[in-house]
């Protein structure tokens, strides 16, 4: 099978590209592109692809080099006649400003600027990557500790992004370039043993062949694909079970309702929904300490970074810190409407119903107004808080530390719930029951929870 037909069997097992797509090389000048380049441009009126253009990257690391490569790159495009996007990024800037390594920054700059001029395009991003780079990848997160995630190597779809070379290796792409006399760029970083892709690369990989396995590449490469079958099975399991525990203020879940992987990649969706930029530096240790939680009691917390995840009665949450934080105080005088920002809503207190016509109101509650001895007040609980409950016999006086304990209400949350109360008698609890006290019942004062 020719290097083409490979190429056009794996853009079509992928469904990487449609009809009439524009496709934007990411082009270093280095072999990889260059042959992803040529390779397209052969292939484009087969695939029907409307446009290819090409994006450069110049990292600014390494001085006149970067600018030759740069200036090749403009080159081989006007002979192509082919659009091309120059960048220039500040790759050791953007290292020291985020602590990241020179080879992360590099890469977070690259899809930074393709995804901006994809933007402008609406196209596809083709990358160079190989079948080479797709076990390099494996090796290194095995090596680093990765889950089974990591070991199905680079995907070859990924949103806007497509490897048409996945399924190519590193010589398959050199017999290519010399038996068509291309020309391209070397980027002597490559060698460089200071990078751990690169030690893979010239020391790991060939002992690996040497010693074990002649077709260790294309073997992992293989494997690489199997396991990103089960994983994608897996992913949607994990996805069907979490979208039954989203809730308003977190996550609630219980782990002895699914198998261990299931867990492990619900706690992962949900660390992603309520903060996805902490998820980078979530840990499989930070995902064990959440699933430790089921072996603690009641209240147990852990601290992941940027949320909290606690034991409850029956399950476990993971929220926002900010989602739990105390509640803050607002006077209630008769006659206010003021809007509180912990609810996204409005409240008034009133002696006549609200206009429905003219707001959505999502509660309304009445009171005898007669009876409140003193100021209404939106707080959070306090020591001594009571409310009078309303029952088959006669109503009876509840303390709010029972109430909350009765309807299992964690304690993370309960000072994050609101209640209007006059001195310390409760007259109306916030939470998802909306139990008002049977003390005040009357009709001269609404209290009402509404939106625009």
């Amino acid at each position: 099978m020719s290097m083409y037909e490979k190429i056009m069997q794996t853009i079509k097992s992928h469904s990487m590209l449609q009809p009439c797509d524009n496709v934007i090389i990411g082009l270093s000048g280095g072999a990889d592109s260059i042959a992803l380049l040529y390779a397209l441009l052969h292939l484009k009126a087969e695939l029907g692809i409307s446009q290819i253009s090409a994006v450069h990257v110049n990292h600014g690391l390494r001085g006149q080099a970067a600018t030759a490569d740069e200036n090749f790159c403009r080159r081989l495009c006007e002979k192509l006649q082919i659009p091309l996007q120059v960048c220039h990024a500040d790759v050791r800037g953007l290292a020291a400003k985020e602590s990241l390594s020179i080879e992360e920054a590099g890469r977070k700059l690259r899809y930074y600027y393709l995804q901006e001029a994809v933007n402008s395009s609406k196209a596809k991003i083709a990358t160079g990557h190989h079948q080479n780079d797709n076990t390099e990848t494996v090796i290194m997160n095995l090596a680093r500790g990765a889950g089974l995630r990591g070991l199905c190597g680079i995907p070859p779809v990924n949103g806007n992004i497509i490897r048409p070379l996945l399924d190519i290796s590193r010589a398959e792409i050199e017999d290519y370039i010399a038996a068509r006399g291309l020309q391209y760029v070397d980027d002597a970083s490559n060698f460089s043993q200071e990078y751990a892709r690169n030690r893979i690369r010239h020391t790991v990989l060939p002992a690996i062949e040497a010693a074990i396995n002649q077709q260790a590449v294309q073997t992992i490469a293989n494997n690489a694909a199997w396991l990103r079958a089960d994983e994608d099975f897996l992913e949607e399991m994990a996805r069907q079970a979490y979208d039954n525990v989203v809730t308003e203020s977190g996550i609630e879940f219980n782990i002895l309702n699914h198998p261990l992987p299931i867990a492990r990649r619900v706690i992962r969706f949900a660390i992603s929904y309520l903060s996805p930029t902490k998820l980078s530096n979530i840990t499989s240790t930070h995902i064990q300490s959440v699933l430790d939680l089921l072996h603690m009691k009641t209240g147990a917390e852990v601290h992941l970074p940027g949320l909290v995840a606690y034991k409850t009665s029956s399950h476990i949450e993971i929220a926002l810190p900010e989602s739990i934080q105390k509640f803050a105080t607002y006077p209630l005088p008769m006659g206010t409407t003021q809007f509180i920002p912990e609810l996204g809503m409005t409240i008034s207190v009133s002696k006549t119903p609200p206009d429905a016509k003219k707001t959505i109101l999502h509660c309304t509650k009445c009171f005898d107004y007669g009876k409140v001895n003193g100021s209404l007040i939106l707080r959070a609980r306090q020591p001594g808080d009571t409310i009078v409950m309303s029952s088959a016999t006669k109503p009876f006086t509840k303390k709010l530390q029972d109430y909350f304990t009765d309807k299992k209400t964690p304690k993370q949350k309960r000072d994050s719930i609101p209640v209007i109360a006059c001195g310390s008698d409760v007259l109306w609890v916030l939470d998802k029951y909306n139990p008002v006290s049977a003390k005040y019942s009357g009709d001269t004062c609404w209290v009402s929870l509404w939106s625009n």
